[in-house]
């Protein structure tokens, strides 16, 4: 009889630790979005504040990687959620002051995500390693899952906080969030690791890992196709949703709590779907379906008539962008070699960068020409771009999952 990952008492509580992190997470989203629109009236400021978290993403996730590769993976994630909870409430205390303006709110965005970065590539890599490889695409999933099932609680609960008690009661729950986080990773028992191949400075790693996705074709392929979603349609639910509550829909801040939760019942679906198409081998084809699916949902979106039916395509946007997502990391660190693989894992924040990076142009275009136009033409655009890479290429037409494993489930390593 199969085990389930949960079997596996550092794999449990890792995920349990990422519930509240992923939480904390949302819960910031949706509320940063909501007091930028309030303060400003600007698309394009939300935008631009989400979009600044992309610096520290680009700039020093390659260097997480190295770091989750050669430290001890229990402290990088440690001083990461004290970081985070020190600097939740810090600036919730600048709003109980009233001293928070455009310019504090876009430094705020700056370290939060510096205090993210350190955080993926070590709990990513780390959950990938305390399940037996056979099992590895539930575990991406099911560790992709509990961050949705903190997508379906937190944002609605976000919104739900702003009626009540006000923005900065967000700020000091997402504070504490962080903080039972961090202490949970004291309950999990790091793998041990094996000798590490070529040794080398951390520079030289660094180097070495870059390498290698810019040699190896599928690597490189999974990598670009997996970022361009995630730059020209995900950006448009965090930087629009704020929009589509308050102006197109006017519900309001329960009514922006409740599209990020229809979004993340969506995504749980769709980690469970991803986990089940795992059986079939033509991961290529399930990305690329996966995406235009989703890129349909958006454009469902931007001509929903009404809030009801705007709220299912958010389900259906998350459960086809979470399809996807599983999908494609789950290839990315198959087919990663065994020693690089937090340098691999460290290169899919470029996703998360991009999503603050396209928050500019998705704020931009919904200033100039309405969110509804701006969700339909962003969905459009992407659904092309993927129908003509399946069409001119035979490498992700053939792209297989078997590819990855010897006879019986063992993986290749370094492959």
């Amino acid at each position: 009889m199969s085990r389930s990952v949960f079997s596996y008492p550092a794999y449990r509580w890792l995920w349990i630790g990422g519930i509240f992190t992923f939480a904390g997470q949302w819960i910031q989203m949706a509320s940063m979005g909501w007091v930028v629109y309030e303060l400003t009236g600007s698309g394009a400021l939300v935008g631009a504040v989400s979009g600044v978290r992309a610096l520290p993403m680009l700039i020093l996730a390659p260097l997480s990687g190295v770091a989750a590769d050669r430290f001890d993976r229990s402290r990088l994630l440690q001083w990461s959620q004290w970081f985070s909870a020190a600097t939740s409430v810090l600036f919730g205390a600048a709003l109980a002051l009233e001293v928070v303006n455009i310019w504090v709110m876009f430094l705020f965005a700056i370290v939060m995500g510096a205090c993210g970065v350190l955080d993926r590539p070590a709990r990513h890599s780390t959950a990938f390693e305390l399940v037996p490889r056979d099992m590895a695409m539930k575990a991406v999933a099911i560790n992709t899952i509990g961050g949705n099932l903190a997508r379906v609680v937190a944002p609605a609960l976000a919104g739900y906080l702003i009626v009540w008690f006000g923005i900065t009661g967000n700020f000091f729950f997402q504070g504490a969030l962080y903080a039972i986080s961090g202490l949970l990773v004291l309950k999990v028992a790091m793998p041990t690791r094996g000798a590490k191949s070529g040794g080398g400075t951390a520079g030289s790693q660094l180097l070495e890992g870059l390498r290698h996705v810019a040699r190896d074709r599928t690597t490189r392929l999974l990598i670009v196709l997996g970022g361009l979603p995630f730059f020209l349609v995900v950006p448009t639910m965090g930087t629009l949703f704020p929009i589509y509550a308050k102006d197109v829909f006017a519900t309001g801040p329960g009514g922006l709590g409740l599209m990020f939760s229809a979004v993340g019942v969506g995504g749980v679906s769709g980690g469970y779907l991803a986990g089940w198409l795992s059986r079939f081998d033509r991961t290529g084809w399930i990305q690329v379906g996966a995406v235009v699916a989703f890129c349909l949902s958006i454009a469902g979106l931007g001509v929903a008539p009404s809030f009801p039916w705007a709220l299912f395509a958010c389900v259906m946007a998350g459960m086809t962008e979470m399809t996807y997502s599983v999908t494609n990391m789950t290839m990315v660190q198959l087919a990663a070699p065994e020693e690089m693989r937090g340098r691999i894992t460290s290169i899919l924040q470029l996703y998360p960068a991009l999503i603050s990076l396209g928050a500019f142009h998705a704020g931009w275009f919904a200033d100039l020409i309405g969110a509804r136009a701006t969700s339909i033409s962003a969905a459009c655009f992407c659904g092309a771009i993927f129908v003509g890479i399946m069409l001119a290429s035979p490498r992700m037409r053939g792209m297989r999952m078997s590819q990855y494993f010897k006879p019986g489930g063992a993986p290749i390593s370094g492959h």
